[in-house]
């Protein structure tokens, strides 16, 4: 009687491992904002204002005033944005920054947030 045996080699067991892994790690990174420690939890709405300045977006929530800081980021790649030329390039991926505070009625921040939107500037 003839034994057969299937075998992967070594190395494709190694990146089906790595593969897994990947998938595991990336399938459980949170979606949306992230919770933070921030210098400004437990001050007041006034010294938020006078440290960062006005708040780009206010939102109101249930019991909760909600300031959004954004900033943007361009990603270039390993080429400089602007060409020979002197025209602008378009960027590769754009990432804009979130920063949130959240305020109670007593006008103090009691909780903070950070959430990074990457935007591709890719042609589907």
């Amino acid at each position: 009687m003839v034994e057969v045996r299937f075998f992967l080699p070594l190395r494709a067991m190694r990146l089906a491992v790595l593969f897994i892994l990947t998938t595991i790690i990336y399938s459980c990174t949170p979606k949306g904002p992230q919770t933070f420690d921030s210098p400004y939890v437990g001050k007041s709405r006034e010294e938020l204002i006078l440290a960062k300045g006005v708040a780009n977006e206010v939102k109101i929530y249930d019991n909760a005033e909600v300031f959004i800081y954004k900033t943007k980021e361009e990603y270039y790649g390993k080429k400089p944005p602007v060409d020979k030329d002197g025209n602008l390039r378009k960027p590769k991926e754009i990432i804009v920054i979130e920063y949130i505070y959240y305020i109670n009625n007593d006008g103090m921040v009691y909780k903070y947030q950070v959430w990074r939107k990457k935007y591709s500037t890719k042609k589907p």
